[in-house]
């Protein structure tokens, strides 16, 4: 039997989650998803899946972006741009694109640290320093990289006592999603590759794919995917919306 194509894995789990054919990605269209978890937020993250764009939205949104593909067509995939046409642009409070991404078990690139660093699973006793860590990073890093040892998995790397990076995984989408984020006095060791090769690997043993996304801009996420093995499969757009 001829093993499954890694791009027809991603479109059959991604199609999995969406509950459609695995050919319904190729189709122009939109699907609207509100989710309970993004409730109050104002939020619209939309990953564009080949041809079809998968619209995950704040419920309070839901009958306003049903109401603007009815007049733009459902065929159409909503867009940020066809988005901020519809709306004041003071409604806009935030817009950002980004990638992403899988890993294909083949193409895993593990890189374990050297001597002092160490690697090793986090646990809820492992709070503090993880906070002390994100005291010494940005704010909106800490927010972007979202680690937590409350998820599934959880790794940090230390230097004796102190932890010089961290990363996380949770499902998301059906996957498991990855974050990480390095002390400032750290960058540049190539710890963060290591620790997303790490949750990659225990993702692959729990049975569920990695993914792990960025922003556009962000060439030094963009790296550390890459540098553990990790293929860009799709982009995305995410903004944020007052209610009218």
């Amino acid at each position: 039997m001829k093993a499954e194509r890694f791009e027809d894995q991603v479109a059959r789990a991604w199609s999995s989650h969406i509950g459609c054919a695995p050919e319904a990605l190729e189709r122009p269209g939109t699907v609207l998803v509100p989710l309970e978890r993004l409730a109050g937020s104002g939020a619209v993250h939309l990953p564009r899946l080949r041809g079809l764009t998968l619209a995950e939205i704040a419920p309070e949104l839901d009958g306003e972006l049903r109401q603007l593909l009815s007049r733009v067509g459902h065929e159409a995939g909503l867009t940020a741009s066809i988005l901020r046409g519809s709306i004041p642009p003071e409604r806009v409070r935030t817009d950002d694109q980004g990638f992403i991404f899988h890993l294909d078990p083949d193409c895993l690139i593990v890189h374990t640290p050297a001597p002092p660093f160490i690697l090793r699973a986090l646990t809820a006793l492992d709070q503090e320093t993880l906070q002390a860590l994100f005291d010494r990073c940005q704010a909106n890093e800490v927010d972007d990289a979202y680690v937590d040892t409350t998820h599934e998995i959880a790794c940090g790397c230390f230097v004796g006592e102190r932890m010089v990076a961290c990363g996380s995984g949770y499902r998301r989408h059906g996957f498991m999603d990855l974050g990480v984020l390095t002390d400032p006095g750290f960058r540049g060791q190539h710890l963060a590759p290591g620790i997303v090769a790490v949750l990659a690997r225990s993702s692959l043993s729990r049975g569920a794919m990695p993914m792990y996304r960025c922003d556009e801009t962000n060439a030094a996420s963009r790296r550390v995917a890459e540098e553990a093995g990790f293929t860009r499969c799709f982009t995305t757009e995410s903004l944020t919306l007052a209610m009218a």
